[in-house]
């Protein structure tokens, strides 16, 4: 393709190549190749269902270990899909002749029936409130539907709180009696439970450079309220996605697109882009959750500090495989010949590591061995969309547990849908990741990334159809070459924020006597 000296000053502004949009073109065109399933993970086969006593003995190792931890939290994502629904309901109920009743019984808006009859438990409720107060407008003189509509208008006016266009980390989440936190505050509070180290904690946000200024701002105000109240120093950092991830995409009829001036648009290739800033991490756990994960501290669900010691628990674990895997490379590294011990590291690698492969030599050994290991929760599949854990077939002839995305699958086989739909579990993403080998220095986690796990997406740009590529994803094709192991962890651990609607869910609202 030829690219005029604009196209190639634009594209070198972006710190990208001619070769890497060629190489994007290349697979807009193609695709990537789907991910054969052999199997779903299921307890005892692929997810490890631990006891008690095993639980309190893995916390332990955690509580124990002297390692630099850190907590990696993705919370980069607008708020636009939280609103989506409220958007709707705001076009349509205008010009619609049912009453508000009959218009929420319709299926795709009976979510927002119990919403609105709740809304007062919202933690922004009073804000709406007194914006409206202050233009004269009293919500109690007014019938349910204009109510609805009233408080609908001033959450999404770009004049008023515009809250779609707020980062999803800075909505405020949880009232408490005197204050009211962000999913970004919550996430200093979740800390204290599993990521204190000699009384400090470091976190880690990856957001957009645009949203910069208002985190900073927040953490301004909030960092000194928190320290003063735990007694612990908070370390923060911020990150962005590296412009040299982004990729280009094609419109409907396959051209590269552009915006109005002519210039070609890039745009973020998804949360795998990610494993960039992951990298540059100086750790040697890192513990990752999405941004809009967090629970109410004095949540509706009873088991939420069971929840939380599931963090530690699943830390144990990595220690402990980390821990003989490191054995093993040490002992190969003096002892390269000894038979036994290649058959004790082999078995290692297949019942704890989940490594399924004829491995022939102490070369096979160690490579398999010196990898970064990650731990990951899962729970019960409640019909959530979203990754699932499965056993998948490699390029060479092994079997290994994987994330995977229902788009990463050939529906269109049979064998294949029908693997996918016997899953019983689900990624909460819910992660803990080692960072260094046996001699202590960092891996290069570029290293262990599958390329060929990325998948095309149809998105839209200023209304238009457009086909764009998403990288493999932080958690599957992103750690495709990772050592993985699964563990069950609680679904009560599991509180996204997808939809404004979920904010009225058990895990983000306080217990009635608290």
């Amino acid at each position: 393709m030829n690219f005029d000296p604009t196209d190639l000053s634009h594209i070198k502004k972006h710190e990208l190549t001619v070769k890497k949009i060629e190489q994007d073109l290349g697979h807009l065109k193609t695709g990537f190749p789907k991910v054969e399933i052999v199997k779903p993970a299921t307890l005892d086969d692929g997810i490890i269902q631990l006891k008690a006593d095993k639980k309190a003995e893995l916390k332990q190792v955690y509580q124990h270990s002297g390692l630099k931890v850190l907590k990696f939290v993705p919370a980069s994502g607008a708020a636009s899909r939280m609103f989506k629904l409220l958007h709707q309901f705001q076009k349509e109920f205008l010009t619609s002749e049912l009453s508000f009743e009959d218009f929420l019984n319709q299926d795709q808006f009976k979510s927002l029936k119990v919403f609105f009859e709740s809304i007062e438990n919202i933690a922004f409720y009073e804000d709406l409130k007194s914006a409206l107060n202050q233009k004269g407008i009293d919500i109690e003189e007014l019938s349910e539907g204009e109510k609805a509509l009233k408080l609908t208008d001033v959450m999404l006016a770009e004049e008023e709180f515009d809250m779609p266009n707020l980062p999803k980390g800075l909505i405020p989440f949880h009232s408490y009696p005197n204050e009211k936190l962000t999913a970004f505050e919550e996430h200093f509070y979740e800390a204290l439970s599993y990521a204190v180290k000699n009384k400090k904690v470091q976190l880690h946000f990856t957001i957009s450079s645009g949203h910069l200024d208002e985190f900073e701002e927040k953490l301004k105000r909030f960092q000194p309220i928190i320290e003063e109240k735990t007694g612990v120093n908070y370390k923060v950092d911020f990150s962005f996605q590296h412009p040299s991830t982004d990729t280009v995409c094609v419109d409907a009829s396959e051209n590269l697109f552009r915006d109005k001036d002519g210039q070609i648009v890039f745009r973020p290739a998804g949360h795998g882009a990610l494993i960039e800033n992951l990298n540059q991490l100086e750790a040697d756990l890192v513990f990752i959750k999405n941004i809009d994960n967090v629970s109410h501290q004095n949540s509706a669900i009873e088991t939420n500090q069971s929840s939380l010691d599931y963090k530690s628990i699943l830390a144990g674990l990595l220690i402990q495989l980390q821990e003989k895997a490191f054995s093993f490379l040490k002992k190969l590294e003096k002892d390269p010949d000894n038979q036994e011990l290649l058959e004790e590291a082999v078995s290692f690698l297949r019942k704890e590591l989940n490594v399924h492969l004829n491995i022939k030599d102490k070369q096979d050994v160690t490579h398999y061995l010196n990898r970064p290991i990650r731990v990951c929760g899962m729970v019960v599949n409640t019909g959530e969309p979203g990754g699932g854990p499965f056993w998948i077939k490699n390029e060479d002839g092994s079997v290994s547990l994987q994330i995977v995305e229902k788009n990463q699958i050939d529906l269109s086989d049979s064998d294949q849908k029908e693997k996918m739909e016997a899953s019983t579990h689900f990624n909460p993403v819910d992660i803990v990741c080692s960072m260094k080998n046996y001699k202590g220095e960092a891996f290069n986690l570029k290293a262990f990334v599958d390329t060929e796990r990325g998948f095309v997406a149809n998105k839209f740009v200023g209304g238009e159809p457009i086909r764009g590529l998403e990288l493999p994803g932080l958690w599957n094709g992103g750690m495709a070459l990772w050592n993985t192991v699964f563990v069950e962890v609680p679904v009560e651990s599991f509180n996204p924020v997808k939809a404004v609607m979920d904010l009225l869910k058990p895990g983000h609202q306080p217990q009635a006597d608290v």
